[in-house]
């Protein structure tokens, strides 16, 4: 047997309701949905609850990502390519890789030895010009991977030096935007 329990209601009551559920609305609206959405934040709680650090392409509009984001975006003009190339350098000899990028194209790389550790310069050189920039050098590494991205046209990549009486064989792989990727003795 099922026990009714009657609840009385008033019309006040339920205007009341109303009202903080609407009052409620107009807040999530302006604080959650319009940072999240629209990338609109007039109180600032969105920045603060991490609403308006990026916002997704959609039909052709480029993407933004605000001030305060923590990492910064490669262009992506061009085809994708992949490449791995496996290169033996022989003894006191030093050979480059370097790939054709674009301005702000990005790639990831990685380089290992065979075990014997190079010496390492990794640059750029702009296009038409005999001036290079080094971003990284080491005396003796045998392996390295990290994302690059260009800050001028050209070709930018690695120089090794085999140090060592024996020949030394490294493999690269170089994935991204890049026009080609190239050995140079």
């Amino acid at each position: 047997m099922t026990t009714q329990q009657h609840v009385d209601v008033s019309n006040q009551q339920v205007i009341k309701g109303l009202g903080i559920a609407s009052l409620l609305a107009v807040v999530l609206s302006v604080t959650v949905v319009l940072p999240a959405e629209y990338n609109k934040d007039f109180t600032g709680i969105g920045s603060l609850l991490g609403l308006t650090s990026m916002k997704t392409a959609v039909a052709g509009e480029e993407m933004q990502i605000s001030s305060g984001a923590d990492f910064i975006l490669a262009n992506s003009e061009g085809e994708y390519a992949t490449k791995t190339l496996t290169i033996e350098i022989p003894e006191y000899e030093g050979i480059e890789v370097k790939a054709l990028m674009d301005e702000g194209n990005g790639v990831s790389f990685t380089w290992q030895t065979d075990g014997a550790p190079l010496y390492m310069d990794m640059h750029g050189e702009k296009l038409n010009s005999d001036e290079f920039e080094s971003y990284k050098k080491a005396k003796a590494i045998a392996g390295d991977n990290g994302i690059f991205k260009a800050p001028f046209k050209g070709t930018h990549g690695w120089y090794w030096q085999n140090m060592s009486e024996q020949p030394v064989t490294v493999t690269v792989t170089v994935a991204g935007f890049y026009h080609s990727l190239k050995t140079k003795n």
